[in-house]
C-alpha cells in the first residue's frame, strides 16, 4: 500500500510534536525555506536532518500505516457475538502495540477532525515555517483541538 500525502504530513506533523527539544538551528533553518509547495519529497528530505525526527517519523508511518489496514477490513465483529460464540477458531490479529506512542491516536484523531480534506499542507506550513518548529507544532495542534472542543 502506498502512503498518501496527507498520511506522510501527518505522520511529520505528529514526529515533529514528539521531539522534546526544539529542532538544531541548522535543521530548523532548512524548514523555514518550506513553502506552500512542500511535497512528499520536501518532508522526507527533512525528517533525514534529524535522527531523532526520522526514527519518530518512521514509527508514525508504520503506526498509521496498520491503522488504515485495520480501517480497510471493514466493520469490526459484534463483541456480543464474539463472547457469545465458543465455536469461533478464528484468532484475532488486531491488536496494536503503541506504547511508545501513548497520545498519538487520540493527537491524530483531533487533526483530523479539525484539517479539511487534503488540508494538511497548509497545517504543517504554519509549523515549517515558525521559529520554533516543535513549539509551533504544539501551539497550532492544541489550538486546532482546542477549537474542535468550542465547536463541538
Amino acid at each position: 500500500m502506498k502512503d498518501t500525502q496527507d498520511e506522510i504530513f501527518k505522520a511529520f506533523i505528529a514526529a515533529i510534536l514528539q521531539q522534546t527539544e526544539p529542532l538544531p538551528v541548522a535543521v530548523q533553518s532548512e524548514f523555514n525555506q518550506i513553502d506552500e509547495t512542500c511535497t512528499v519529497s520536501d518532508i522526507l528530505r527533512l525528517t533525514k536532518l534529524h535522527p531523532p525526527l526520522l526514527a519518530a517519523y518512521e514509527n508514525n508511518r508504520v503506526w498509521l500505516r496498520k491503522q488504515s489496514n485495520q480501517r480497510n477490513k471493514g466493520p469490526r465483529p459484534n463483541a456480543e457475538f464474539e463472547i457469545n460464540n465458543t465455536t469461533n477458531t478464528e484468532i484475532d490479529n488486531t491488536a496494536s502495540d503503541i506504547r511508545d506512542l501513548p497520545d498519538l491516536p487520540e493527537i491524530l484523531n483531533r487533526i483530523e477532525a479539525q484539517v479539511p480534506p487534503r488540508g494538511f499542507r497548509e497545517f504543517l506550513i504554519k509549523i515549517l515555517q515558525a521559529k520554533d518548529s516543535v513549539k509551533a507544532s504544539r501551539d497550532t495542534i492544541l489550538r486546532s483541538i482546542a477549537d474542535g472542543f468550542v465547536h463541538e
